[in-house]
């Protein structure tokens, strides 16, 4: 959808915006498939596999949201998880991976509460919204917890998340400043 600058996230389409949740869960699912080939102990491999699962449900809801309100499924050509490995670079260790997976279902976790908190959600989806922010919520924590276990072993583990933070403020700079495309994830910070 094109829109102008400065457009609030509550004018955006709602079809757009489901759709650009809709790529985020797909695009997730295939970052975590690719750590679980990666991980080096049980509970991280256990974690993992939940959180795959709970990638591919959350696609689900947001197609089954979408076919709710009648609304056509396309392809989000640049998503943020591509911008946010653009500036990254291309991950080589589980770390970057973690550390950028931590960066993404972070702000993941901020866009759908400030869609929560709007006026006038629809009901399925505010329930959709609320189902995965209980598993968002959980995502963010065990990664975190991840990477301080990680970082007590190796100090360069901080450098690491702090590039991955870098990427994200980077990424999301980027969409803000795009005059014909507006991301639910920078419509309430452009002015």
């Amino acid at each position: 959808m094109m829109t102008t600058p400065g457009r609030r996230f509550e004018e955006l389409d709602p079809v757009w915006v489901l759709n650009q949740y809709r790529a985020a869960e797909i695009h997730g699912a295939g970052a975590i498939l690719r750590m679980s080939r990666l991980a080096d102990d049980l509970a991280l491999s256990t974690d993992l596999s939940r959180h795959l699962r709970d990638e591919a449900v959350h696609a689900w809801l947001w197609t089954r949201a979408l076919r709710d309100i009648d609304g056509e499924i396309f392809d989000v050509e640049e998503p943020y998880q591509t911008r946010l490995g653009a500036h990254f670079g291309i991950p080589r260790t589980l770390t970057d991976l973690l550390a950028l997976t931590w960066v993404s279902e972070s702000r993941g976790v901020e866009q759908y509460e400030s869609h929560l908190n709007l006026k006038d959600v629809p009901p399925n989806i505010r329930r959709t919204l609320r189902a995965i922010l209980k598993d968002e919520t959980w995502h963010v924590a065990y990664i975190r917890e991840e990477l301080e276990r990680r970082g007590r072993l190796d100090p360069s583990v901080q450098s690491v998340i702090d590039r991955a933070q870098d990427a994200d403020a980077r990424a999301v700079a980027e969409l803000a400043l795009e005059g014909d495309a507006v991301s639910p994830l920078t419509a309430g910070a452009a002015v």
